[in-house]
């Protein structure tokens, strides 16, 4: 079994031995089997049509316009000679609309790093940059990137580009573990750029996510946990979706609720499911911006700038590590 796998299996043990929460974003994004005739574990599929079918899903379409006009104040911020490391490439849509417009107004760059699980989405880039950057080294990196975060060491003037408000899978205590363990390895020149949702309001969130296809979404984890972990006896279709916010804590909770009673192995440990139980898979935080900045400097990152859309809805902030005490 490879290190993804693995990993994925440890996480699914968490979530149904353990019921540890929100935890299993990275798994969002999977590709089907095109053995399977219309696979439900098509994670990437359900996203594609949550983006372009439901209008109120805001975040995709703000951020693209937010990245598109600010793109040259963003990449000034970008050091010459630096490795630009994007935690999570994406779609090809949101490489070629996000991505691009910001790679193609940094001044000098020595390569690009694109890191994800997602296979599908490094191919993707690669194939992208090579035609619009072909100067460009890449260098494709199939791994979780909230995991080992330290890979950022590797790389000379770290510049790491995360879009897609990615970050807000992550609590308020895993953020700032997030914040803490990039700091020192973007130390002396390094930056995080990073997109986070700021919305705050429950009627705009409920029409983004309290949706059929978000539903999907949610669910494909279950079927690419069914699909490629060693579990037998599960029924993956057995569960409902449930869309709730927690404004105290800034957090969309994208929960699942068990429909019937289930006995299943999961790697040869025998789980029982009352019906009715609920599964917190992910969560979607909404962080406003001094909220967020807050967080970052209590982890020793110093906010240079941040860029907020029009409608006040998504923010891209510019971090850097401060100087270590000599």
């Amino acid at each position: 079994m490879t290190e993804v796998n693995q990993s994925f299996l440890s996480d699914a043990k968490s979530l149904f031995v353990d019921h540890q929460e929100e935890h299993m974003a990275p798994y969002l994004y999977s590709t089907p089997n095109p053995e399977i005739e219309n696979d439900p574990a098509n994670g990437e599929g359900c996203y594609l049509e949550l983006i372009s079918q439901n209008l109120d899903y805001y975040l995709y379409k703000e951020e693209i316009q937010l990245i598109n006009h600010q793109a040259a104040e963003i990449a000034a911020y970008v050091p010459p000679e630096a490795s630009v490391i994007e935690f999570g490439p994406g779609t090809d849509i949101a490489f070629k609309n996000k991505t691009l417009p910001f790679l193609k107004e940094i001044k000098q760059f020595n390569s690009y790093i694109p890191i994800d699980l997602c296979e599908t989405y490094l191919d993707r880039s690669e194939e992208i940059l090579g035609q619009e950057l072909p100067d460009i080294s890449v260098k494709p990196i199939k791994t979780d990137f909230i995991k080992n975060v330290d890979i950022v060491n590797n790389f000379p003037r770290p510049v790491v580009f995360f879009k897609g408000s990615t970050i807000t899978n992550l609590s308020t205590n895993n953020c700032l573990d997030f914040f803490r363990r990039i700091s020192p390895a973007l130390q002396p020149e390094g930056l995080l750029i990073v997109g986070v949702d700021t919305n705050q309001n429950e009627f705009s969130l409920r029409k983004a996510y309290d949706d059929g296809r978000m539903a999907r979404l949610t669910l494909s984890i279950l079927h690419f946990i069914n699909r490629d972990l060693p579990i037998s006896g599960f029924d993956a279709s057995a569960f409902n979706y449930e869309f709730n916010w927690v404004p105290s804590t800034h957090c969309v909770e994208h929960n699942v609720r068990a429909t019937q009673e289930q006995n299943f192995l999961l790697d040869g440990i025998p789980v029982q499911i009352e019906k009715g139980t609920k599964f917190h898979l992910l969560s979607s935080y909404k962080y406003p911006v001094d909220y967020f900045q807050d967080l970052a400097k209590k982890a020793g990152l110093q906010p240079l700038d941040c860029f907020v859309d029009q409608n006040g809805r998504m923010a891209i902030h510019i971090l850097q590590a401060r100087p270590l005490k000599q």
